[in-house]
């Protein structure tokens, strides 16, 4: 459901410079020179969202037909063309006089545990990790099972690691379970406005989403995350024995190439001998990347790796 409350006749201004790299870059604010943070610009055709950082600037992919609608909850949603997106135009955002409804067709059911009760999203006192991949609900968007955008500025989703469940509230207090097989893939942005891509793949794990840590049209490189509970033991401690007197959330990571165009899955592993072997068909390139990337191979290193691969 999308809700769009009442507000006074705002302005905002959006400053676009077209790159040549295909991007578009910008700022939002509104008529006070209030910049705004959070301002959702979908793409639709192309299946893309970007949100506004804390200083109110943009960056999105475009192609010369895209349509960007810009939306942020309270203001009336905006629509630019990419190709008239050159100048420096002002919109005038209008408040609503009665409050439109726009309905979700994904299917949701309560967040709850196995036993059937509720589970709590709050941390608990002396436990160390996490079920949840964010430290609270951010913004994001989904691309269901048929390949449509599904995006609305009222929406905050997290990721629960135990179960693989996406999360999705719009109050923060009423958490919602989204059906796996109903989304194709999902994007959320965590505190400091980075993005987090996840997909189903289920030759990788039938149960939960896999991050996208690099993606192009020959290879993928996804990370798997799973997540165990391991409860405090009191009385192993109490008396010296082995065991931690805090509840813990233990996460553990494993990496996976896939060729796109042969649908061929390998497991990675952090290891140059590991990475040959799985771009094996590109073994010049593969090999020109480690002489050239000599640092720690960790995440960051794959997803370069992956979009370097994919050039």
């Amino acid at each position: 459901m999308k809700i769009i409350l009442s507000v006074l006749l705002t302005a905002i201004t959006i400053q676009f410079a077209k790159a040549q790299n295909g991007n578009i870059t910008g700022s939002v604010q509104d008529e006070n020179g209030r910049l705004l943070h959070f301002v959702a610009i979908e793409d639709n055709k192309y299946q893309n969202v970007a949100f506004t950082d804390s200083l109110g600037n943009f960056t999105i992919p475009v192609h010369p037909d895209s349509k960007l609608q810009f939306a942020l909850e309270g203001y009336r949603d905006t629509l630019f063309t990419a190709g008239k997106i050159s100048e420096t135009p002002q919109v005038i955002l209008k408040s609503y006089a009665k409050v439109p409804v726009e309905t979700f067709n994904l299917s949701l059911h309560p967040f709850t545990r196995a036993d059937g009760l509720l589970v709590p999203v709050a941390q608990k006192p002396n436990q160390v990790g996490s079920r949840y991949m964010f430290d609270g609900f951010s913004h994001g968007f989904i691309i269901d099972a048929s390949g449509n955008l599904v995006s609305n500025p009222y929406y905050l989703f997290d990721y629960e690691k135990v179960s693989g469940l996406l999360l999705l509230t719009v109050d923060k207090k009423n958490v919602k379970a989204v059906v796996k097989e109903q989304v194709k893939s999902f994007t959320i942005y965590n505190n400091v406005d980075e993005r987090f891509n996840f997909e189903r793949v289920p030759a990788i794990d039938k149960i939960r989403y896999v991050q996208v840590l690099a993606t192009g049209k020959k290879y993928k490189i996804c990370k798997l995350i799973t997540t165990k509970f391991v409860p405090a033991d009191f009385e192993n401690t109490a008396s010296g024995g082995a065991g931690n007197d805090f509840d813990e959330y233990v996460d553990n990571a494993e990496y996976y190439v896939l060729n796109v165009q042969n649908d061929q899955l390998h497991k990675l592993a952090l290891r140059k001998k590991s990475i040959k072997d799985d771009f094996n068909e590109d073994a010049d390139k593969v090999d020109k990347f480690l002489t050239d990337n000599s640092g720690k191979i960790d995440e960051p290193y794959l997803s370069n790796l992956g979009n370097y691969m994919n050039q």
